[in-house]
């Protein structure tokens, strides 16, 4: 007897010394037991989550002068301009400085020319906001130039400058770069599965991509996921559910916190604002105010890897941001896209949709071919409607139900113009469809 708790002890006394043995390894070098392991031991399992900055705030169209041809390029395995953006991340460069204004001419010859890469973002950000996105303090810290284009030339050791380009000012700004190789770009533009001839026309309100050939397109299907109003007041009301005040008027369902906070949810429609009258600090600058509608946006829909700025409007202080397929985007029924912030003196407000896509699944539809822009041009003529109405026009993809499933979206592309400040789809406008007979 004496013996067996003799032998307990030293097994105990054994796996006490291991366990003490362990726990030292571990403390003093977690790396060996972290390695191949994603560990950010600063950054909350609620942040992991999110989707980082620097892709909600990206190019979303890649276009390539290979010296011949202007093409649209886009690869959905493979995200040719994020990776693009990733890559000039290690590049070095100097202050951007203004080559001209202003300058219609000289803007058209600029995007049109030869061996050159266009990046391509759908709204007006800033050089510092790109300097945050890639992590160069210096820009940061330079004068905050707006632009919507990054072009640079490859295939040759010339031009050793790298152009922002504003297509509402027709400015262009350059600076110049080193340790920089087009290399890799052009390995990544080479294995585009989408090849689109295009040319960027000059128009009243400025650059607009015309596609030069009926396109071939593929329509794509989605599982929904709708969440419930209550996932959004705790997300969105910093307080216990028993101080939030529910009140309803037929489907519009209001939760109050005094009157501090307010959502407001139409379950006809599905949209959703909240308003926050605590929040009454208007940014300053570019990149506060894209910081803080990214920690907005994420805090509504922290998983939506699809979603990218869309506009930023910074007169009116206010962002929309739309969910994208193939570099092209959802137009859903709401004016405003997928959410929609704005900031005032008077508090900030978001507008949103609480079904999101989630799963891709089979589509049963067959590919669409869509008109040449030209011919949708002229009939948008035929229709009344002159080319100096047409604000903005582009390809993206219409948000259908399923008849028969509720929770299943037909995503089918087709074109949309915005016309007196409204996004409608080209049948909308002219009754005709923008399908290729």
């Amino acid at each position: 007897m004496k013996f067996s708790r003799l032998i307990i002890q030293i097994f105990l006394v054994v796996a006490v010394v291991t366990s003490l043995i362990l726990s030292f390894f571990i403390w003093t070098n977690t790396a060996r037991y972290q390695r191949g392991r994603d560990v950010d031991v600063s950054t909350s399992d609620v942040d992991k989550n999110k989707i980082p900055i620097d892709q909600v705030i990206s190019p979303t169209q890649v276009i390539w002068q290979d010296g011949k041809d202007q093409r649209l390029i886009y690869n959905n395995e493979d995200n040719i301009s994020m990776n693009i953006q990733k890559i000039i991340k290690n590049w070095e460069f100097d202050n951007f400085k203004r080559v001209f204004t202003k300058d219609g001419a000289r803007y058209q010859r600029m995007i049109q020319r030869k061996n050159a890469i266009q990046l391509v973002y759908p709204t007006n950000i800033s050089s510092q906001t790109l300097g945050y996105l890639i992590g160069d303090k210096e820009m940061q810290k330079s004068p905050d130039n707006r632009f919507n284009r990054i072009i640079f030339t490859v295939n040759t050791s010339k031009d050793n400058y790298i152009y922002l380009g504003n297509d509402s000012t027709y400015s262009v700004y350059r600076a110049k770069v080193s340790n920089a190789s087009s290399a890799p770009i052009l390995k990544l533009a080479r294995k585009s599965n989408i090849d689109l001839p295009v040319r960027l026309q000059m128009m009243k309100h400025g650059i607009v991509t015309f596609y030069t050939e009926p396109i071939k397109l593929k329509t794509y299907s989605y599982v929904l996921n709708e969440k419930q109003d209550s996932e959004y007041t705790t997300s969105l009301f910093d307080t216990d559910s028993s101080d939030i005040v529910t009140s309803t008027d037929g489907n519009i369902y209001s939760y109050n916190v005094g009157e501090s906070k307010r959502l407001v949810s139409d379950h006809a429609k599905g949209e959703l604002t909240f308003s926050d009258y605590t929040d009454t600090s208007v940014p300053k600058d570019w990149l506060t105010f894209f910081q803080r509608g990214y920690k907005k946006a994420t805090n509504i829909q922290s998983s939506v890897s699809n979603l990218r700025l869309y506009n930023a409007n910074w007169k009116e202080k206010t962002l929309i941001y739309r969910e994208y397929v193939e570099g092209f985007p959802i137009f859903k029924k709401s004016e405003f896209g997928s959410i929609k912030i704005s900031f005032s003196r008077n508090g900030s407000s978001e507008s949103f949709l609480n079904k999101v896509l989630e799963v891709p699944v089979p589509s049963d539809q067959n590919s669409v071919t869509l008109k040449s822009t030209t011919s949708i041009m002229k009939s948008l003529e035929t229709a009344g409607y002159s080319p100096n109405d047409v604000q903005k026009l582009e390809i993206g993809y219409q948000w259908t139900n399923e008849e028969d499933q509720n929770d299943v979206v037909d995503l089918e592309p087709t074109y949309y113009i915005k016309i007196n400040d409204h996004w409608r789809s080209f049948e909308n406008w002219t009754n005709e469809s923008a399908e290729e007979e």
